[in-house]
């Protein structure tokens, strides 16, 4: 394994390359409004990550598809407060200390420090093993609190030769002498496409529907009568069709999912054209399904899964009901996610695994 430690100044906004092999490529970037950026490519398609800021996935594409949301942001913007200030990415980290929605007596910000998190290291990692050659964006960010918090996050986006999805390796550590109280879960973001069909490993009857919609919301009628008959029928989400669903301005759903033999879950959008937007996630290590979906003007966003530690109504409904996860002193711990294109036959292949399941 060989690594590269990457440093601001290397970053301009002629895209350059800093590693290239037969089936590999490395090449960073800036965008106009000054967020460094790192693009990691094969033969399939490309992800492009931001080092510094919260290791955001902020881009991605493969075979031929760009799945990410729709937003008002073309490009990356400075965040001073938390992630709405340029909310577009593909992938988001969030927790640690908290995550969610915060009500009126939280005092967090919404999902937490991790999604803008400042990086003290970043670093590009060339590798190989039983799966074959890789290359990967990692890095380490540090939250200390004097008397309270001294934890590690550190995550790694794996790109394997010939690959259409990416590999998620998401570690934390605490360095504290006290037991870390954490909340993780991972935002994915992919477009919906009308036509297109869900597929996953929950049963619908462990679907739950929030209702949440904020009072006096334009249009916020029509969302509260699609929750009312997806109440009553959670499958008619099953396929997306934005005349007869409303989103506006979001619906979120929890999922309790089934594994398979490996203890990995499995969401999929077969899309009409026969390729698949994809997600496996481990329910012993992230128990909670999140499904977040957004349409409006600005906004187009089908998180199909977010694979979490807990439910996302912020830190006093979790400490209330019991779902804060802790990692004792010196220990550590890793979540394995897998996203990315599925080809025609992959999809196939994987919704007939679904329905088997």
């Amino acid at each position: 394994m060989n690594r590269i430690n990457l440093y601001k100044d290397f970053f301009v906004e002629k895209e350059r390359t800093v590693f290239e092999s037969e089936g590999l490529k490395a090449t960073l970037f800036k965008y106009s409004t000054g967020i460094e950026a790192v693009k990691l490519s094969n033969d399939k398609g490309y992800v492009t990550l931001l080092p510094f800021v919260g290791q955001q996935i902020w881009d991605m594409e493969f075979l031929g598809h760009n799945m990410v949301m729709k937003s008002i942001y073309d490009e990356p913007e400075v965040c001073y407060n938390f992630y709405g200030e340029s909310y577009g990415a593909f992938l988001m980290h969030c927790g640690l200390t908290a995550m969610g929605n915060p009500t009126s007596e939280d005092t967090h910000t919404p999902h937490g420090e991790l999604p803008i998190a400042k990086y003290n290291e970043a670093y590009i990692i060339i590798g190989e093993d039983e799966k074959g050659k890789y290359i990967s964006l990692s890095g380490k960010y540090f939250f200390k609190r004097a008397f309270e918090h001294n934890y590690e996050f550190s995550p790694e986006c794996r790109l394997y030769e010939g690959a259409s999805t990416i590999e998620m390796h998401i570690n934390i550590t605490n360095h504290k002498d006290l037991p870390l109280e954490y909340f993780y879960l991972c935002h994915i973001n992919y477009r919906p496409v009308d036509g297109a069909k869900l597929y996953y490993t929950a049963d619908r009857k462990n679907i739950t529907a929030h209702h949440e919609v904020p009072e006096g919301y334009p249009g916020g009628d029509k969302t509260n009568e699609y929750l009312d008959r997806l109440d009553k029928d959670a499958s008619i989400m099953d396929t997306i069709d934005s005349a007869t669903q409303s989103y506006a301005p979001e619906i979120v759903f929890t999922c309790k999912y089934n594994a398979d033999e490996k203890g990995n879950a499995h969401t999929m959008q077969l899309l009409p054209d026969g390729y698949a937007c994809y997600v496996s996630h481990k329910p012993e290590e992230l128990p909670f399904g999140v499904r977040w979906i957004a349409r409006t003007t600005d906004e187009d966003a089908l998180g199909m899964v977010l694979p979490a530690t807990a439910q996302h109504m912020g830190y006093l409904y979790c400490k209330e009901h019991g779902l804060e996860k802790y990692l004792q002193p010196g220990e550590s711990l890793t979540f394995h996610i897998t996203t990315g294109i599925l080809s025609p036959e992959d999809s196939q292949s994987m919704k007939n695994k679904i329905e088997s399941l």
